[in-house]
């Protein structure tokens, strides 16, 4: 009897033994685990860091305006030019007149007719400062870089200077000594001559003269000047032009100024808005008239200007929110990639 008991227990412990092994949830052996590091750490950190990095930089270039410049050509000949002029001369206004020719020939009174203001020369305190911020704002941009875009929408800060230079209020007590030209004129889109010369003009078969002498008023001319507006196209807010803030002053009677002015037809388009106007490029150069020495031709103020043949187009190229989300989701499967090949390198070296 007891041999029997005795094997019936060795038989429930080997039955017990064989159902242990049959487990069919192997357990994980301990060498598998490795602890962690403060290099992974680091590392995870570093990467998330550089990833928020990249997104806020996709976000930001999404919300940027961007824009393509491009030359066409401008085939618009028959339309007409407008040019807005304000000009102040250091002459009497009976001493001088200002005029227009182009290579068609046309009658200048079909252009349309300037106003002619007496004034004074010395601006007010008010006057000054309104023209210097003009000239200081132009000199900085002849001699910073600027994008097209920026100038076509300047801030308010410079729109201001965009007004009309303020009406004198307290007129001195002596008699002008200026004259302003201004208002705007219709030309053709070809070559042409804007002037401002001693005398007064006349129209005669084939153009004009100008009569001049001491019974016009015109014996000693000074041509001294500062241009407070000189643009062409429909005026629009914010833009600036060259000649805006150009001042010249000489003791002498007989100078001849002249400015070469090259005009570009500029069409900006964005998805709010779009701007049909104009700008131009400018040099200058002046002498004084001295027939003695061989320096021939009429003192007197010369805007000398040429249409260029090609159209200046700016396109805003604006980045949908499809191609937003494209790259923003390039770029988290790129961290993720990059993130898994570090991590496997890092195991790599750690075993």
């Amino acid at each position: 009897m007891p041999i029997i008991e005795m094997l019936r227990y060795r038989g429930k412990k080997l039955a017990l033994n064989i159902v242990k092994e049959l487990d069919s949830f192997p357990k994980v052996q301990e060498e598998i685990y490795e602890p962690s590091t403060y290099s992974n750490v680091i590392l995870t950190v570093l990467i998330s860091i550089f990833g928020l990095w990249l997104i806020i930089s996709e976000i930001q270039y999404f919300l940027q305006e961007h824009y393509v410049y491009r030359f066409v050509p401008d085939t618009d000949y028959e339309s007409k030019l407008p040019i807005n002029i304000d000009i102040t001369v250091a002459s009497n206004c009976d001493s001088i007149g200002a005029d227009i020719v182009d290579t068609t020939g046309q009658n200048m009174m079909l252009f349309g007719e300037l106003k002619t203001d007496d004034t004074w020369w010395e601006m007010t305190k008010e006057q000054q400062q309104h023209f210097g911020k003009m000239r200081e704002f132009n000199a900085y941009l002849r001699e910073e870089y600027h994008s097209m875009k920026d100038i076509l929408w300047m801030s308010d800060d410079y729109n201001t200077l965009k007004n009309k230079i303020s009406v004198r209020t307290e007129k001195p007590n002596t008699l002008p000594d200026a004259c302003r030209i201004h208002g705007s004129l219709i030309l053709n889109k070809v070559i042409g001559n804007f002037h401002i010369t001693p005398g007064k003009s006349l129209i005669v078969p084939g153009g004009h003269v100008h009569l001049t002498g001491p019974f016009f008023g015109s014996e000693a001319t000074n041509f001294s000047h500062r241009i407070n507006q000189f643009s062409f196209g429909i005026p629009t807010k914010g833009i600036i032009y060259p000649l805006e803030g150009e001042l010249h002053e000489t003791n002498e009677n007989a100078v001849s100024y002249k400015y070469f002015i090259d005009v570009v037809a500029t069409d900006v388009k964005s998805h709010s808005n779009e701007i049909k106007t104009y700008q131009y490029s400018a040099k200058d150069i002046q002498r004084v008239i001295d027939h003695n020495l061989g320096s021939h031709g009429m003192p007197g103020i010369y805007f000398q200007y040429d249409i260029n043949a090609l159209k200046f187009v700016i396109t805003e190229n604006k980045i949908t929110m499809f191609h937003l989300i494209i790259a923003i989701t390039s770029t988290v499967g790129g961290l993720f990639l990059l993130f898994s090949k570090f991590y496997e390198d890092t195991i790599r070296q750690i075993h």
